[in-house]
């Protein structure tokens, strides 16, 4: 495991310094980074050229020798030119939040679409950053004496960079064109499509689990962006209701924007669903800025219209009882049976909107009692001289269709 350093600058105007150090711990774990020693500084703003004043980078340099580390972590993004001075300084590998992300990424992608998303962030993040990573070449020479001095191998490479990023989200494009074909198919058949959303470890891949058997589950484990692609499965529930569930990939803040960029097509089946889960970690300490950057994101992407609940997952981890609901925010723990049948039934509550009716149905139309059996759910059943009685739930929009049935 690779040892680093983490160095942080916390202004005046910055919120949640401690939290945010916090989550680049984690995030360097998640990475096989070994954080030795934090080292911070408040500034006013962060230094022009290296983040921190010089004389604390001197003294982050001595301990990067005492330590004997490897790398540099910074705890935000910075620009190439800050990023080229510190290792030039240091002589060592420099990360910041951004660098660290795709990393992270990029060890997890599996599938062709995340694959794709994580090349097309990193050469954008590559490009801005080619300026003196090639300090011992000069310009290339021309074929002749006459040509004079060719492009500098960095225009080279710049250019073989935007070509390969323009390959890259034409794969893209046509990807998300044939995730858009999908998603055309399922709304031509009526089904309705619920969105899990939330910040990364949230619990989220944990709930769609709970919805499926273990050969139609998705990788799930106690580490940051488990997820990194959507995952959809056709859920059942008892009345025969059918929707579609997404696991979508976690947020995080500061968020590199080439990621936000990259990963919209994923985030787009939370745009065009029925219905939002908002997935809380009720047991984290930091859950209400947490999700404050969920609702920012999904604010970014075009949601703020679809109808949603809060999902408060973990709930074993606290004092607080579940399963229950308390107007749109359900508590759960997603590990539980219990837990995942009841968030089944309020889902179908909001996306069907179920309603019990009681009703005498004569014996010469008998047919009203299968379609009720087959649309609805019975929950009493009684023969009587005059007709059967029947206690059921039934969607609102069925309801006329029933009421035909015995005028006819």
């Amino acid at each position: 495991m690779e040892k680093a350093i983490l160095i942080g600058v916390q202004t005046y105007t910055s919120h949640s310094f401690e939290e945010r150090m916090e989550e680049m711990k984690e995030l360097a774990l998640a990475c096989d980074i070994e954080i030795c020693m934090s080292v911070s500084q408040n500034l006013e703003h962060p230094h022009k050229k290296y983040y921190m004043n010089p004389g604390k980078i001197e003294e982050v340099k001595r301990i990067l020798e005492d330590q004997e580390c490897s790398m540099v972590l910074v705890l935000e993004a910075i620009s190439p030119s800050v990023q080229r001075n510190l290792s030039d300084f240091f002589d060592c590998e420099v990360m910041d939040k951004s660098a660290l992300i795709l990393e992270i990424f990029a060890s997890r992608a599996k599938t062709k679409e995340s694959m794709l998303q994580v090349e097309c962030a990193r050469l954008k993040y590559l490009l801005p950053r080619l300026q003196g990573s090639y300090k011992h070449m000069d310009r290339q020479r021309g074929g002749s004496k006459n040509k004079g001095m060719g492009e500098k191998k960095i225009e080279l490479d710049a250019r073989r960079i935007e070509s390969k990023i323009h390959f890259v989200e034409k794969e893209l494009d046509k990807i998300h064109t044939q995730r858009s074909v999908q998603r055309n198919q399922r709304k031509k058949g009526m089904v309705k499509s619920v969105a899990l959303t939330g910040y990364t470890n949230a619990g989220k891949s944990s709930i769609l689990n709970g919805f499926v058997n273990e050969e139609k589950s998705v990788f799930e484990k106690d580490m940051l962006f488990a997820t990194l692609t959507t995952s959809t499965r056709q859920i059942e529930t008892e009345n025969h209701n059918v929707f579609t569930l997404s696991d979508t990939v976690g947020f995080i803040s500061d968020l590199p924007h080439s990621l936000v960029q990259a990963f919209h097509s994923t985030l787009e089946e939370a745009v065009v669903s029925d219905l939002i889960l908002k997935v809380v970690d009720i047991s984290d300490e930091h859950k209400d800025s947490k999700l404050q950057v969920c609702e920012e994101t999904l604010k970014e992407i075009g949601c703020e219209k679809v109808p949603y609940l809060y999902v408060f997952n973990k709930c074993d981890q606290t004092n607080i009882e579940y399963p229950k609901r308390v107007e749109d925010r359900i508590y759960i723990c997603a590990k539980e049976k219990s837990s995942i049948a009841f968030l089944k039934q309020e889902i179908e509550k909001e996306l069907f909107h179920m309603e019990t009716l009681h009703v005498v149905i004569p014996y010469e139309k008998v047919s009203v009692l299968d379609y009720i059996h087959t649309n609805g759910k019975v929950h009493k059943q009684e023969y009587k001289e005059d007709g059967i009685e029947v206690d059921f739930s039934i969607q609102q929009d069925l309801i006329h269709r029933v009421d035909r049935l015995l005028r006819i």
